[in-house]
């Protein structure tokens, strides 16, 4: 697996030991998915590392810009946002050998210092209390997929979506994997889905109201 630009373009780092279970996100979906953001003006401008701080671009937003990936595995959505200039990721998963491997990723990269690992069932919210109210401007909610085809596993789900706009600052968007054959209902608080297929899978698009 490998970042696919920014900063780190073209950094590997460790996958899942399970790939099969897990179903990572392919590189053609997250390129399509980080194209939507860019060109919805979700993700900030991020100064050229190419570039001393004299001739870098004034327009470019200094502003935090705080992700929140949830059911994050190893990292790839969150890891993408840092390489593209996210200020700040919050990772959620309650697997050991996962969060292993994620802060392995983190350290391997220079990525730990702008990064927050929580080891917790991302159903159960009392891990929200770490996040400050508003202050995250992306989330994705990537669950296994046998838990969003699942009905008691969808209102939990849409449960934790409530949960989630209290720390979502306003026009937050929420990027939402799923089988393409399943669909999330809507959530109060939240406008969507908005859903796009790729093969296997669908990227559902929530902007907070």
């Amino acid at each position: 697996m490998r970042i696919i630009a920014g900063t780190h373009r073209g950094r590997r780092y460790l996958p899942p030991k399970d790939e099969k279970t897990t179903r990572p996100i392919t590189d053609r979906v997250k390129q399509s998915l980080f194209d939507r953001l860019w060109s919805q003006g979700v993700m900030p401008d991020v100064p050229d590392p190419k570039l001393p701080p004299s001739r870098q671009d004034p327009d470019v937003s200094a502003e935090p810009f705080e992700v929140l990936d949830i059911f994050s595995g190893t990292g790839s959505l969150g890891l993408e946002a840092l390489s593209r200039g996210a200020t700040r990721c919050t990772f959620v998963d309650m697997d050991r050998d996962i969060i292993g491997r994620l802060e392995q990723n983190l350290a391997d990269l220079g990525l730990a210092d702008p990064a927050r690992v929580v080891k917790a069932s991302a159903l159960n919210p009392v891990w929200l209390a770490q996040l400050k109210p508003e202050s995250i401007h992306l989330i994705f909610l990537d669950p296994p997929y046998a838990m969003a085809e699942d009905e008691q596993g969808c209102q939990d789900l849409a449960k934790l979506m409530q949960e989630l706009h209290r720390v979502a600052a306003p026009d937050c968007f929420l990027s939402f994997r799923t089988a393409t054959e399943t669909t999330p209902q809507p959530v109060e608080g939240w406008e969507g889905p908005t859903s796009h297929a790729y093969g296997s899978m669908t990227l559902h698009f929530f902007i907070r109201e």
